[in-house]
C-alpha cells in the first residue's frame, strides 16, 4: 500500500510539471498568434490536459476491463475540474473572476446538453421505464446513440468557442519561436500521456486495496489524479490574469471529458461499455451521484457568468463556495 502511494504521489508531481510547462507555451502561443484565448484553452490546452483522462480511460476500459473506473474518472474529474475553478476564484477573490470574463457562455450550455443527454436516460432507466441497452446494442449498432449525441454536441461546442467574444487581457512576454514553443509544448504533452497511463495501473490497484467500488474509486484516485493538470493551468493562468483561458481550459476539459467516453464507445466496438450502469448497483448510484451533482455545478457556472456582476464579494463568492460544498456532500455521500 505505502508503495502504491509513493507511486502515485511522483507520477502526480510529474503530471503537475509537464502540464505547469504545456500551459506556459500555451499562453505564449495566444500572445503569438491571433487564435483567440478561449478557442486555445477550450480546445488545445484542454485536450492536452485531458490527455490523462482520455488515456486512463482507455485503460480502464481497454486493458483492465472495468469501465466503472472509466466513468468514476471521467465525471469525477469533471466534478474536481470545478472544484478547482471555485477555489482558484476564491484564492484569486480581488480579482473577481467571474465578473471580467465574457467567454464560456455557450459552452457552458453544451455542458448542460452533455450531462443531460447522459443523465436522463440514466434516471429513466433507474425508475425502470425503459433499458438502457436500447441505446445502442438492442438497435444493432456497434455504439450507443447516447455517444452519437454527445459527439454532435461536441462539435457545435468548438465552433462556440471560437465565436464568442474575449476581453483584452495582459500580454505575457514571449521568448521563444512559434517552432520552439510547439516542439516543447508536444513534448511535454508525450509526458502527460505517459504519467496518465501509469497512474491508472496505480489507481486500480488502491481502489481494490481500500475495497473501493470502481466508480467510486475512479472519481477519487483517477479523477484527482488526471485533474492536476487542470489544477496547475489554473492556477498558473489565474496568476497572469488569461481568465479567459483559465476558465475555457476548465469547460473545453469537461466537454472534452464527456467526449472521451463516446470515443471509448466507438473503439470498443461492440463491447457495451454502458453495460456497467445496467449490471452495477453501485457503479450506476455513484454515477447517477456525480452526474446530478456535475449539472448543479454546471448550472451554478452559467449563472456566474450571466449574471450582473455584483460588488459585494459575500455576494460574489456564492456560486464558487456553493460548488466546494457540492464536492464535500459527494464525498459524504459516497464514501
Amino acid at each position: 500500500m505505502a508503495l502504491l502511494i509513493i507511486q502515485y504521489i511522483v507520477l502526480a508531481a510529474i503530471t503537475i510539471f509537464a502540464t505547469n510547462q504545456a500551459s506556459n507555451y500555451i499562453d505564449e502561443l495566444d500572445n503569438k498568434t491571433h487564435i483567440s484565448g478561449a478557442l486555445l484553452g477550450g480546445v488545445l490546452l484542454a485536450l492536452v490536459t485531458s490527455l490523462p483522462e482520455l488515456i486512463t480511460t482507455l485503460t480502464s476500459t481497454l486493458s483492465l476491463n472495468n469501465p466503472g473506473l472509466a466513468f468514476g474518472n471521467v465525471f469525477g474529474s469533471n466534478m474536481f475540474n470545478l472544484l478547482i475553478l471555485a477555489s482558484a476564484d476564491l484564492f484569486f477573490i480581488k480579482h473577481l473572476f467571474f465578473n471580467k470574463t465574457h467567454s464560456g457562455i455557450k459552452t457552458s450550455q453544451s455542458i448542460l446538453a452533455m450531462y443531460l443527454v447522459f443523465l436522463l436516460p440514466i434516471l429513466m432507466m433507474r425508475m425502470g421505464w425503459l433499458r438502457l441497452d436500447i441505446f445502442g446494442i438492442s438497435m444493432g449498432l456497434s455504439f450507443s446513440l447516447i455517444s452519437l449525441l454527445i459527439i454532435i454536441i461536441y462539435v457545435l461546442s468548438i465552433r462556440n468557442m471560437n465565436r464568442e467574444v474575449l476581453q483584452q487581457k495582459e500580454k505575457v512576454e514571449v521568448v521563444h519561436s512559434l517552432k520552439t514553443i510547439l516542439l516543447r509544448f508536444t513534448f511535454f504533452a508525450a509526458i502527460i500521456v505517459a504519467s496518465g497511463y501509469f497512474v491508472t495501473v496505480i489507481a486500480n490497484d488502491l481502489s481494490m486495496e481500500l475495497g473501493m467500488n470502481a466508480s467510486f474509486g475512479g472519481a477519487i484516485f483517477l479523477g484527482i489524479a488526471t485533474s492536476l493538470p487542470e489544477l496547475t493551468a489554473v492556477y498558473t493562468l489565474f496568476k497572469r490574469r488569461s481568465y479567459d483561458i483559465a476558465l475555457g481550459n476548465v469547460l473545453g476539459s469537461n466537454t472534452f471529458n464527456i467526449l472521451i467516453i463516446a470515443l471509448v464507445d466507438f473503439i470498443n466496438g461492440n463491447m457495451d461499455i454502458f453495460g456497467v450502469l445496467r449490471d452495477d448497483p453501485e457503479v450506476l448510484k455513484n454515477m447517477s451521484l456525480l452526474l446530478i451533482l456535475g449539472l448543479v455545478n454546471s448550472i451554478i457556472v452559467l449563472v456566474a457568468l450571466v449574471r450582473k456582476p455584483p460588488r459585494n464579494k459575500a455576494i460574489y463568492a456564492l456560486p464558487s463556495i456553493t460548488i466546494i460544498v457540492s464536492y464535500v456532500i459527494y464525498l459524504a455521500l459516497s464514501i
